[in-house]
C-alpha cells in the first residue's frame, strides 16, 4: 500500500507541518478522552463504545508490542514518538476497560457475577487482538499510518449505536463529539497532504468524510437543540390493562 521508507522520507521532508498537524489532532484527542474519563465518574455510566475499547486496545497494543521494529528495524524518530503515543492511549483504553467493569455489567451482562463479567471482557479482548492482526497482516499496514483512520470511523458507528442502545444521550456531549470531529478533520487533511498519493484515494477521503459527517451529526444529537434524544434513558413503557 505505500512504501515504508519511503512515507519516512517524506516526514523528514515536511516535519515541522505534520508535527504540527498531528500536534493539533493530540490536542483535540485528549480533549475528547478526557472528557470521556470525567463524563462516566459524574454519571456513572461507561462512555465509551465497548465495541471502540476492544477494537482499540488491539490495535494500540500491537504497535506498542512492536517495539522492536520501531526502535531498531526502522529506528527512526517519528514512530518512536507514535510508540510513546499509542503507549499512552493503551493506557487509557485500560481506563476505559476499568469503566466497563465498574458500570457496564448492569447494562450489558446483568444475570452473570462480576467476576464472569470480567472473564468475558477478558476472553472478548483476546479475540479483538487476534482478529486485529489478521486483519493487520491482510492490509499490510506496516507503519500503522492508515489505521488511525479506521479507529476514527469506529467511533461514529458505534457512538450513534450506543446512543440507540440506551435511547439516550447518556455518557455522552458535545466536548466529546465536537473535538472528535475536529480531529477526524485534521487528522486526513496531514496525511492526505504530506503523505503522498497512498494516502490521497478516493477511498481514503471517503472513509475521512463518513468520520467528519458521522461527528457532526453526533455533535446535534447529543447537544441540548436536538429533540431524539433525552439526557436520562428512556423507561420502558408499562402495558395498561384493558379492563
Amino acid at each position: 500500500m505505500y512504501d515504508p521508507r519511503e512515507l519516512l522520507a517524506r516526514i523528514d521532508a515536511d516535519a515541522p507541518w505534520i508535527l504540527a498537524g498531528f500536534g493539533l489532532a493530540m490536542i483535540f484527542q485528549t480533549i475528547w478522552l478526557v472528557e470521556c474519563i470525567r463524563l462516566a465518574r459524574r454519571q456513572r455510566a461507561y462512555t465509551m463504545p465497548l465495541f471502540c475499547t476492544l477494537f482499540w486496545f488491539a490495535h494500540d497494543i500491537g504497535c506498542v508490542a512492536r517495539f522492536h521494529e520501531w526502535f531498531f528495524v526502522y529506528d527512526h524518530w517519528f514512530m518512536k514518538f507514535f510508540w510513546l503515543g499509542l503507549l499512552s492511549a493503551v493506557v487509557l483504553e485500560v481506563v476505559f476497560l476499568w469503566q466497563v467493569v465498574q458500570y457496564g455489567r448492569a447494562e450489558l451482562m446483568p444475570w452473570v457475577s462480576a467476576r464472569t463479567f470480567v472473564l468475558c471482557l477478558a476472553a472478548a479482548q483476546l479475540a479483538s487482538i487476534a482478529t486485529w492482526e489478521l486483519f493487520k497482516s491482510i492490509v499490510n499496514d506496516p507503519l500503522y499510518q492508515f489505521s488511525p483512520l479506521l479507529t476514527l470511523i469506529s467511533y461514529s458507528f458505534m457512538g450513534a449505536a450506543l446512543m440507540i442502545k440506551r435511547r439516550s444521550a447518556l455518557g455522552q456531549n458535545t466536548i466529546m463529539w465536537g473535538s472528535y470531529t475536529a480531529m477526524c478533520v485534521i487528522w486526513p487533511i496531514t496525511t492526505g497532504v504530506f503523505y503522498g498519493p497512498p494516502f490521497r484515494t478516493w477511498q481514503y477521503f471517503a472513509g475521512a468524510a463518513v468520520a467528519i459527517v458521522g461527528g457532526v451529526v453526533m455533535t446535534w444529537l447529543v447537544s441540548k437543540r436536538s429533540p431524539m434524544f433525552n439526557r436520562e434513558p428512556i423507561r420502558e413503557a408499562v402495558p395498561v390493562s384493558s379492563g
